[in-house]
C-alpha cells in the first residue's frame, strides 16, 4: 500500500487534497479514520494508494510509519515556503545533515523512493510546460523531517499563500503526484539511484541527470555545499544516505563540480579513501 499523507494545517495539502479527491475517483473508507479525519481510497494500477490527512504539521509527523504500518511507501503532498516568494513546485527526499530545526533526528537521513523522485519531477516538469506554467520546477536538497524507516518524498506547491490556495497549482501537483505513481508501479525501466553533492539547496545542477531521457540516474539525496561540512569519515552520513536509496542502494555518487566551492578537494578525498565511485554531474 502506498500512504498519501496531507496536512488539515497546511493550505497547500488541503487544496491538493481537494483536487485528488475531486479529479481521481478517492472512495472514503467506512468506518475508517486517521485523527478523526476520513482516510480515502484509490486503486492505481496493482497498488493501492490510500489518502491520510493528518493533525499536524507534515515535517512533525515523526515516525508515522509506525502509525500506518501496512504500506511500504509515503508520499507527503504539501506546500513549500521560501522567503523570495517564487512560484515554485518540488520534490525532495527527507532527512538532515545537521541539526533537526524541522522535524527529524540530527544528523539522520531517511529512506528515499529515488526512481519515484525522479518520476514525480519528470512529471512537474511536463505537467508545467503543458500548463504554461511561469514559476520553477526544481528538486530540493534534502533538509527536514518527519523521521521515518520506510521511504518517503515530497511533493509541493510554493511558495506563499498566493500560491498554496491556488486550485490550478494543486491540481498540477495532483496530476503529477499520481501520475508519477502509475509510472513507479508499472516501472520497467532500471534506473540507477545516486546521491548527489554541492551546489545550491535548489538542485539546478542535477536536474538533468532527473529530465534527460537519456540519463538512468536517479538522484535520492542531495546534500548542498553548505552542508558538507556534517560530511566526514566519522560520520557516516554519506554511506547512510546512499544506503538509504529505494529500490536499491546507491553506487555512486553524482558532483556538482563547481558547487563543490573549497570543499572540492576534501569530498574528492573523502570519496577515494572511502571506495565510493564518482562523476562530474
Amino acid at each position: 500500500m502506498i500512504a498519501i499523507i496531507t496536512s488539515s494545517k497546511d493550505s497547500a495539502g488541503t487544496t491538493i487534497k481537494k483536487q485528488l479527491l475531486k479529479n481521481y475517483g478517492f472512495t472514503e473508507l467506512k468506518g475508517e479514520s486517521f485523527d478523526n479525519s476520513p482516510v480515502f481510497s484509490l486503486q492505481i494500477e496493482d497498488s493501492e494508494a490510500r489518502l491520510f490527512t493528518v493533525a499536524d504539521d507534515s515535517i512533525r509527523c515523526e515516525s508515522i510509519d509506525k502509525r500506518i504500518t501496512d504500506t511500504e511507501l509515503f508520499v507527503f503532498a504539501t506546500r513549500h515556503y521560501s522567503s523570495a516568494g517564487v512560484p515554485a513546485l518540488t520534490t525532495h527526499s527527507i532527512g538532515n545533515w545537521g541539526k533537526a530545526e524541522f522535524g527529524g533526528k540530527d544528523g539522520t537521513i531517511c529512506p528515499s523512493p529515488a526512481v519515484l523522485i525522479k518520476l514525480f519531477l519528470q512529471n512537474l516538469e511536463a505537467v508545467a510546460k503543458g500548463e504554461g506554467y511561469a514559476g520553477e520546477v526544481v528538486q530540493e536538497a534534502t533538509h527536514h523531517g518527519p523521521y521515518l524507516e520506510k521511504p518517503a518524498a515530497f511533493i509541493e506547491v510554493g511558495s506563499s499563500e498566493n500560491e498554496w490556495k491556488n486550485e490550478k497549482f494543486a491540481s498540477m501537483v495532483a496530476d503529477s503526484l499520481i501520475g508519477g505513481l502509475g509510472d513507479y508501479v508499472t516501472l520497467n525501466e532500471d534506473y540507477e539511484p545516486v546521491v548527489a553533492l554541492g551546489g545550491l539547496h535548489y538542485a539546478r545542477s542535477f536536474k538533468k541527470l532527473m529530465l534527460d531521457p537519456e540519463s538512468k540516474y536517479a538522484v535520492g539525496h542531495i546534500c548542498p555545499k553548505h552542508m558538507l561540512g556534517f560530511l566526514t569519515a566519522n560520520s557516516q552520513l554519506l554511506q547512510q544516505a546512499m544506503s538509504s536509496c529505494h529500490p536499491k542502494k546507491a553506487a555512486a555518487v553524482a558532483l556538482d563540480w563547481k558547487g563543490l566551492g573549497g570543499e572540492k578537494q576534501r569530498i574528492v578525498e573523502l570519496l577515494e579513501s572511502s571506495g565510493i565511485e564518482y562523476f562530474k554531474a
